[in-house]
């Protein structure tokens, strides 16, 4: 395949319609290519997409800075300040799903630039420039990776002297299934203070559920084996694994009948590794997959360097080191 298949494919909505030995086609070009890479990450999003609720202090923010903005002089045409005020609705429906009155005040308070300032700060990440007689880094925050907000106090591994590498996944993915082979490559080589962690994250009701299946396959000790299984299961066979029953005759072909899976499908044990997924999605703010977080300070994802995205994971590891 190349880069106008895979757009046809996209923009004509045939994801679904694939037969496996596409869908591996597909995956072998995106492994190269990092412009249909994101774009196929980007339709897996817009097809399950969920809009979260805000958080608890989201507003109460945005109006403290509104009320901190400059208040421009009143010859400013009504124009600007009604661009503004859209770019500022822009802000809010991003940020979260607000309610009329909500609105009405930020539109009340009526701060000509405090949009153009927002989208600024929010989106513009600080460039990172090398002190005076370094040589500069080949991997630049903002460009190939993103330095997370209040990461200093995280840069441990809960484990004493390993630098943890997290990889946010789902099995439904199109780019996690083409990027595993090359993870699993890469952590065969990961020298022994490296370890890597696999976090699901639930953007619709199928990724729930995977994410349910994959922690009771873990509970059940057998995710080693399944591991690359629902992937294949999904992407090759054209089984999407989308009820219970599915699961349950899926688990089976690996030795597990049904009471053990429901036992485990069902226990406090899974319930538990399901809320710390939804924990960890949460404080390091996962919007795609896959992304990859390292040390609990660094995050980044094939849309910033494609094939090279585990180049930068080497070197984020190595600046972790540093760190520590």
């Amino acid at each position: 395949m190349n880069c106008e298949t895979i757009d046809s494919i996209l923009d004509d909505h045939l994801v679904a319609r694939l037969t496996g030995a596409e869908r591996q086609r597909a995956a072998e070009h995106m492994i190269g290519c990092a412009r249909c890479s994101q774009a196929w990450a980007t339709d897996d999003a817009l097809r399950g997409e969920a809009i979260a609720d805000p958080e608890p202090d989201a507003f109460p923010a945005l109006l403290r800075r509104v009320a901190a903005a400059p208040v421009q002089p009143a010859a400013r045409s009504r124009r600007l300040w009604i661009a503004a005020a859209a770019a500022a609705l822009v802000v809010v429906v991003i940020a979260a799903r607000f309610t009329a009155e909500d609105l009405a005040v930020i539109f009340t308070a009526g701060r000509n630039e405090l949009s153009v300032r927002l989208l600024r700060e929010s989106t513009l990440p600080a460039p990172v420039l090398p002190a005076a007689g370094v040589d500069a880094s080949p991997f630049v925050a903002g460009r190939d990776y993103e330095v997370l907000r209040g990461a200093s106090s995280r840069v441990d591994a809960p484990v004493a002297g390993q630098v943890e590498v997290t990889e946010f996944f789902m099995f439904e993915c199109f780019p996690c299934y083409a990027f595993e082979s090359d993870l699993n490559r890469w952590a065969s080589r990961a020298p022994s203070d490296v370890s890597l962690t696999h976090v699901p994250t639930m953007f619709n009701a199928v990724a729930e559920l995977h994410a349910r299946a994959y922690y009771t396959a873990e509970a059940l000790d057998r995710i080693d084996v399944m591991r690359d299984e629902f992937y294949a299961e999904i992407h090759e066979r054209g089984n999407a694994l989308t009820s219970r029953a599915a699961l349950v005759d899926f688990f089976q072909r690996f030795g597990v009948d049904p009471a053990a899976f429901d036992a485990a499908f069902d226990s406090r044990e899974v319930d538990a590794r399901m809320q710390y997924a939804v924990a960890l999605n949460r404080e390091y703010r996962i919007e795609a997959a896959p992304t990859l977080v390292v040390a609990g300070r660094y995050r980044t994802t094939p849309s910033f360097r494609g094939p090279e995205l585990l180049a930068v994971v080497d070197y984020l590891v190595a600046e972790s080191r540093a760190a520590r």
